[in-house]
Parts: C-alpha cells; structure tokens; sequence
C-alpha cells in the first residue's frame, strides 16, 4: 500500500537521519531484562506498528519445547546435578522471553518530527517524518541484522531483526544515514520488517508533518 507524503518546499541542506549502533553482549541482555520486567510489572508498552513477528514465534515456541525438555532431562539427571541444569535452563529460557518481549515493546514509531524503525536491540533508524514519502510492500531478503547496507541497491538500507523484509519506505529527498563501519548511504528507501504494513501506512497517514515555510 502507498501512503503519499505532504508537500514540502525544497531543501537548503542535506537531510540527516540518525542510526542507533547495535549495543554490546551485555547491553543486548540488560534490554531484554528490562523489557521482561516491563512485562513482569505490566507496564504499558510503547505505540506503534509491531515488527518481527516471525522470530517472535520462534523464539516462543522453542522456549516452551526447552521447558518440556528441561524436566524429561532433569528427571534423568544425578540429584547432584539438577540444580545447576535447572538454573542453566531458567537463564535459557529468560533469555528467550526477554528477546521476545523487547520485540513486543519496541514497535516502530510515527510522530510529526520522526519516524523511528526499531528493531528492538540491535540498532536503530530514525527518519525525519517529512523525508517520509510513501511506504509500498516488498518482498526482500538482506543478509544480516539491525541497520545495514543492501548488497546491490547503493541507495537502500535494511533495518530489522530478520533478513527477510516486507515493506519500503521511500524517501524524498533521500536521508543521509551513517552506518558505523558499513560508512555512510545517503539512503533513498529503507527496508523493514513490520507485523501489519497497513498499520505503517495508516500511522503515516494519521501523522503528518507541519508545514515549514
């Protein structure tokens, strides 16, 4: 689906939009373990279109089947043993839950000045709204995770948690992003992944940026 932009006078300087580095090991764990207090708590998460449905499934699927398989293997385990399996399994298994409830609470964002496309704890994009011209459906795959260059396409980045990519958001004029060692693309669509691309679109509709004379 494509969502028209507003109609903005020309530029006077370049169009800069900002790239969040991926954090470390540690800084990826504490995200997960705020996010999974967050839900422990019920805080109310942020609003927006949701993304990574898919390896949200995953990951939830396979932390119930290693709860299922944690019990089977501790009852064939030594007495001695099983409290040292039993906390490995418990840290696995948090693990898991917290990857999917960062998921759960870092949606994409729309606002009049922004529009940030998370991916939750690997790195982020944020775009000046007015750059935002349209969103249109896709069906890409781009190796890696978090902010990246698209092999092939000078003029694209990928920003997600999976490689497969099912909506473009096209740019005008096109927003110059530092990717960190990747260097710089002065990006004229982004790639995401977004659970519902007419959510994106309906965002971008509901929220338009002022006119600035």
């Amino acid at each position: 689906m494509t969502v028209p932009g507003p109609t903005t006078g020309p530029t006077t300087g370049p169009t800069t939009g900002e790239v969040t580095p991926r954090p470390t090991r540690a800084g990826i764990v504490r995200i997960w373990a705020r996010s999974l207090t967050a839900v422990v708590l019920r805080r109310p998460p942020a609003q927006g279109p949701r993304h990574s449905a898919g390896t949200r499934q995953v990951v939830l699927v396979l932390a119930a089947t290693e709860i299922v398989a944690a019990f089977l293997l501790s009852s064939m385990l030594p007495p001695a043993v099983r409290p040292v399996h039993a906390a490995l399994e418990l840290l696995l298994v948090l693990g898991g839950l917290g990857l999917v409830a960062a998921l759960a609470r870092h949606p994409h964002e729309v606002d009049e000045e922004r529009v940030a496309l998370r991916t939750a704890f690997l790195g982020d994009v944020v775009l000046p709204r007015p750059a935002v011209r349209s969103t249109s459906p896709v069906v890409r795959t781009v190796p890696g995770r978090g902010p990246r260059p698209v092999p092939g396409e000078p003029g694209a980045v990928a920003c997600s948690v999976e490689s497969a990519l099912n909506v473009a958001v096209h740019l005008d004029p096109p927003v110059l992003l530092d990717l960190g060692p990747a260097g710089p693309v002065v990006a004229a669509t982004v790639y995401v992944s977004v659970d519902s691309p007419h959510a994106l679109a309906e965002a971008l509709r509901r929220v338009v940026p002022p006119h600035r004379s």
